[in-house]
């Protein structure tokens, strides 16, 4: 019997079994969600961090991109993982392949047990070390279990089993999976959310699962049928496929090719202030306020720039030095199709593989000139209201919160795109924090410098973004905003989607739920007992205003007497009231 091997071909493979493992089970794993609330979406974030990677690495793909090397196939996995990472277990499930990246040697064609012990380690590591409060019975426990199991296969030579048979790779991934395994069932034990939900840790769920679409790949049992392949990732670079799949693309592809062919590129192609290639791409499954980010993303990497068309599809047309830097640029606005390339010294149509990888998709230098800001702002929002108020403030706002995620790529697109090199981001959610500290790692390599004020709540960042005053020092600035969103105490009232045990007993699905600093405090029937519960764990003698965010289903004559009460009870505080829109909870609280 042959013995496993972990080659360019198989890291392929990992990357769209875990996809499919990952497809099937994102509603299951988006259950395993501590709080009964229509906010869990651990598995959709996993899943559409590997579906937006595979996006990414067919872009590049299409340029002759990772197709040499495992360890340049690897590295371009990692970072269209990096890119497309969302939420918390996005980020941590990034951090596995670049582990795996980073282990591997250019001039090694597979990697070996050693290389993967080192992997599940470096990104266990990583993990835990961007946490800033790191707990227990989390995905964390459980990617560092599998990296302990992996070290003892390793240093211990040998197969736990067969004594006589050589130590390969799916020897060390099996260890590792036994051990993520059994850790993920103990989590319960090290968690009390969990333990009183009766779930184990999402996240941790979703990283077995992709152990296991790796332990599935080396050992050779099929996971899923060729039909479901992508097409691209079946053939060679400059090959059409023959059959199957990949007529259907073809006709996707000349359908939202004419859709797009809407507007005129005529001026674009008349004219070249710059750049040694005219790159042009088909972009579809965007939308308007990412096609304008990336439109400013391109003008400061090249001229003659057009990103035409819309709602959803586009044609985009860019002069620059380096083509795979504007279709790095499209992956983080939707997914790109249809690449030509074009010489503009001498008109030539350009191979795809040609290009020599000169850089990344940062802010360039080679476009036209534009005036920097001293200090720019990135705020996650979901609500017309919300979004319309941190767009007055200055922000660049992106389209992020429950059940919608924003990408570290999106973040990453949205900070270039101010122009600044100077950018404060607020997350404005607990899950998204780890996306943007990524995210502005990537941007740091690019020399934008990214200062994530972690704020958990919508609240929170309005308090912050309040303070923003882009000709003051920057440095006092970002500490000024910190600060603000600091002292802000958050709570929320919403209903329960679902019947389930809370630490206050259990409930049913449709009763208010009252939640406070991150926990679930009171539970009931009606919204007013819930309301005032939450409120005065939220308040105390310092206390000097309420803000309350009107959510998409608030109801005015339910929240009245909750606000005569608390009138009543508190005449010292102050109460703002904001018609924000956000969808999940009809109530957002914040006390300063």
């Amino acid at each position: 019997m042959s013995r496993a091997v972990l080659d360019l071909v198989s890291a392929r493979r990992w990357a769209v079994t875990a996809r499919v493992l990952l497809a099937g089970a994102r509603e299951r794993i988006d259950s395993l969600n501590v709080f009964p609330v229509a906010d869990g979406d651990t598995g959709t974030n996993m899943y559409l961090t590997m579906d937006g990677a595979l996006e990414f690495v067919r872009g590049q793909f299409e340029l002759g991109a990772g197709t040499e090397s495992l360890d340049e196939g690897l590295a371009l996995i990692a970072r269209g993982m990096l890119l497309a990472a969302r939420g918390n277990s996005g980020v941590i499930l990034s951090q596995l392949s670049r582990g795996l990246a980073e282990a591997v040697g250019p001039e090694v064609d597979a990697a070996g047990p050693g290389d993967i012990a080192v992997a599940f380690e470096t990104a266990a590591r990583t993990a835990w070390d961007a946490v800033a409060s790191p707990v227990e019975g989390t995905i964390l426990t459980v990617a560092r279990a599998a990296a302990e199991g992996a070290r003892a296969a390793v240093d211990r030579g040998r197969p736990l089993y067969g004594e006589d048979e050589p130590l390969d790779v799916l020897h060390v991934v099996r260890e590792a999976l036994a051990e993520a395994r059994q850790a993920l069932a103990h989590t319960p034990e090290q968690l009390a959310q969990l333990r009183h939900a009766g779930v184990v840790d999402a996240g941790g769920a979703g990283l077995v699962l992709v152990i296991e679409a790796l332990e599935a790949v080396l050992d050779e049992r099929p996971q899923l049928a060729v039909a479901d392949l992508p097409v691209w990732w079946e053939v060679t670079t400059g090959r059409e496929p023959a059959t199957g799949r990949a007529e259907d693309v073809a006709r996707e592809r000349t359908a939202a090719s004419d859709r797009a062919q809407t507007c005129d590129l005529e001026e674009a192609l008349d004219t070249h202030d710059g750049g040694s290639v005219e790159v042009m791409y088909l972009l579809t499954g965007s939308d308007t306020d990412r096609a304008d980010r990336l439109r400013r993303h391109l003008a400061r990497l090249g001229s003659s720039v057009v990103v035409a068309g819309g709602p959803e599809d586009y044609r985009v047309h860019v002069h620059l030095d380096d083509a795979r830097q504007a279709v790095e640029a499209g992956t983080l606005a939707g997914q790109v199709d249809d690449v030509r390339l074009t010489s503009l010294v001498d008109g030539r149509t350009l191979d795809h593989g040609h290009l020599e990888d000169t850089g990344l998709a940062g802010p360039g230098d080679g476009g036209h000139e534009v005036p920097e800001p001293a200090l720019a702002v990135v705020a996650c929002a979901l609500g017309e209201g919300v979004r319309t108020l941190f767009a007055r403030a200055g922000a660049q706002v992106v389209p992020s919160g429950p059940r919608h995620r924003a990408s570290a790529g999106q973040l990453l697109a949205a900070a270039y795109a101010t122009g600044a090199r100077r950018v404060v981001v607020l997350p404005n959610d607990s899950d998204t924090i780890m996306v943007a500290r990524a995210a502005a790692e990537e941007a740091g390599r690019e020399g934008v410098r990214v200062d994530v004020v972690p704020t958990h709540t919508l609240v929170q960042g309005l308090a912050a973004i309040s303070l923003l005053d882009p000709e003051s020092d920057a440095d006092q600035t970002v500490a000024t905003m910190t600060e603000a969103a600091r002292g802000v105490r958050p709570g929320a009232l919403t209903r329960a989607d679902r019947t389930a045990e809370t630490p206050v007993g259990r409930v049913r699905a449709g009763q208010w739920i009252g939640i406070a600093d991150d926990g679930i405090v009171a539970v009931d029937d009606a919204l007013a007992p819930v309301a005032a519960q939450v409120l005065d764990l939220l308040l105390n003698d310092g206390s000097e205003v309420l803000t309350l965010l009107l959510g998409a289903d608030a109801d005015e004559q339910e929240i009245g007497p909750v606000l005569a009460d608390l009138a009543a009870r508190h005449t010292e505080i102050e109460v703002e009231r904001i018609d924000g829109g956000q969808p999940t909870y009809p109530y957002l609280l914040g006390v300063e």
